[in-house]
């Protein structure tokens, strides 16, 4: 345990300054929200191209490990869609939805080699393409559905997928790693730049974003979406590794995945195509200051003995 927590306090450390300069005030919210939209459009997505480009797949456990993975994010996505009948509010049940199933890959790749050892960061970057493409879209598809905007018709949905940086920057990565695609000098540095800068940035402006005051209005479904996120996630991807053929080790780094906190670009999805923004924030919020706690517990209880 206490591994894993020293693993993981630099990151809930910037975490915490993010919270702490927007609370002194430091910046104002103009410029958080700039700062985090130029990490949505600029810098995540040249960090998710070239971590993806630059994943392995020759460990032995590697498609046992990411078969599992996609399946028990699939299996988090069915569960969470069958809630559905017990919400009378689209757009709040599309910000639980999201908060329920989008992981701040993040919060655990920083600390990756240190918990894991070597495998930790290329199994991680492994999950990345996949993941990320499959679950910005089926939230793009959740959002159209029961949105405040509720488009859904064929043309939109392309549309809004076509145009989210994440997915496009999955996209290329995936081509990139599958097409076997040289580096591309220069250009290849430059991206790399730019990704090593998407991590501390993405963690400050998740803590910049902390807004407790907005889940009081809605208490039970920040509640819900945050225990599914937190206790019933890493429990899920578990097993469901362990029962595709993967090891005790890669099991736990699909626990670690699924004991991240909810991604914050989910909130900037939920305001840009009309879900409840608010109670997304509200989820973010709470998931992350949650897993302060709950992410070494389910780390440490993965991790083979």
């Amino acid at each position: 345990m206490d591994k894993v927590v020293g693993a993981l306090a630099p990151v809930f450390l910037l975490i915490l300054l993010g919270w702490a300069v927007r609370a002194a005030r430091l910046l104002p919210a103009e410029a958080i929200g700039a700062v985090n939209r130029f990490g949505y459009f600029v810098l995540y997505p040249a960090f998710l191209f070239t971590t993806i480009h630059s994943a392995s797949l020759a460990s032995p456990d590697a498609f046992p490990f990411l078969g599992g993975v996609i399946l028990a994010f699939l299996v988090v996505v069915a569960l969470t869609l069958s809630l559905r009948v017990f919400f009378k509010d689209g757009p709040a049940y599309t910000s639980v939805f999201q908060g329920a199933t989008r992981w701040n890959g993040f919060a655990i790749l920083a600390a990756a080699n240190e918990i894991f050892g070597p495998l930790g960061r290329p199994y991680i970057a492994l999950a990345f393409g996949p993941a990320v493409l499959m679950l910005n879209i089926i939230s793009v598809g959740v959002l159209a559905r029961w949105g405040e905007n509720r488009q859904t018709s064929l043309r939109f949905l392309i549309a809004q997928i076509a145009g989210n940086p994440l997915v496009l920057a999955c996209i290329a990565g995936l081509a990139a790693l599958f097409l076997g695609m040289p580096r591309l000098g220069a250009a290849s540095d430059a991206l790399q730049l730019l990704g090593q800068a998407a991590m501390p940035v993405a963690l400050i402006c998740v803590g910049a974003g902390i807004d407790l005051g907005a889940a009081r209005s809605g208490q039970a479904k920040v509640a819900l979406s945050s225990f599914i996120k937190l206790a019933v996630a890493p429990v899920i991807f578990y097993f469901v590794v362990r029962a595709a053929g993967g090891g005790p080790l890669a099991a736990a780094i699909a626990a670690g995945i699924g004991s991240t906190p909810t991604a914050a670009a989910s909130y900037t999805l939920a305001r840009e195509m009309g879900g409840d923004a608010r109670l997304m924030a509200a989820i973010v919020s709470v998931t992350t200051l949650i897993s302060f706690v709950t992410m070494p517990i389910a780390i440490s209880m993965a991790l083979p003995r």
